[in-house]
């Protein structure tokens, strides 16, 4: 599956009126959960040179519901503007059991990402506004699509939405939440 995605900082934002907008534009609520995700490298390619990312992500709904657990590998960035990527993932029944099996493989552990993300969706569009440990809030907006052909095209269709949900262009960020994290803690170390 190819994934169409914009991301945008919302720091200083008032998240509320956001939602407002989107619940305007009419989103619907889809669901609130926390989010645990385990990011590996492999030994003999290190995905943070090469833009991929193996990750197992652990999902609770909130506030009390079950716990499932994805396993996700996502290519390259395919754009300049974008987040737009290749991504295959499938559940796993026991993360323990895959978080031990990818390390007896020769996967190593290098960080760890926590969110409490709140979903809406209009149509194919999903609509997350994320609080993430150490980050703050950000915007999440994407669309599933089958083919490259189709990718351009919702990319625009994000772009468009954002503005009507008055995100300026410039907060936008490519970055991944992995790669902020990582930014900002070389930043304090210095």
């Amino acid at each position: 599956m190819l994934e169409a995605e914009l991301k945008a900082s919302l720091h200083g934002m008032p998240v509320e009126a956001l939602l407002n907008r989107a619940l305007t534009q009419g989103f619907v609520p889809a669901g609130k959960v926390r989010e645990r995700d385990i990011y590996f490298n492999g030994s003999s390619r290190d995905f943070r040179r090469t833009d991929e990312a193996l990750r197992l992500r652990s999902v609770w709904n909130l506030p009390d519901g079950p716990r499932e657990n994805l396993l996700t590998y996502k290519g390259p960035k395919l754009d300049q503007v974008s987040n737009a990527r290749m991504e295959y993932e499938t559940a796993v029944s026991d993360g323990e059991t895959a978080e031990k099996l990818l390390e007896a493989l020769g996967y190593q552990t290098f960080a760890v990402v926590e969110k409490i993300r709140r979903t809406y969706r209009l149509a194919d569009v999903s609509l997350c506004l994320d609080e993430v440990n150490g980050l703050g809030n950000f915007l999440e907006l994407e669309i599933l699509v089958q083919t490259e052909d189709c990718r351009e095209a919702a990319v625009n269709r994000l772009l468009a939405l954002l503005d009507r949900l008055e995100i300026p262009r410039d907060r936008l960020s490519r970055r991944s939440y992995l790669e902020l994290l990582a930014e900002k803690a070389g930043q304090q170390g210095t």
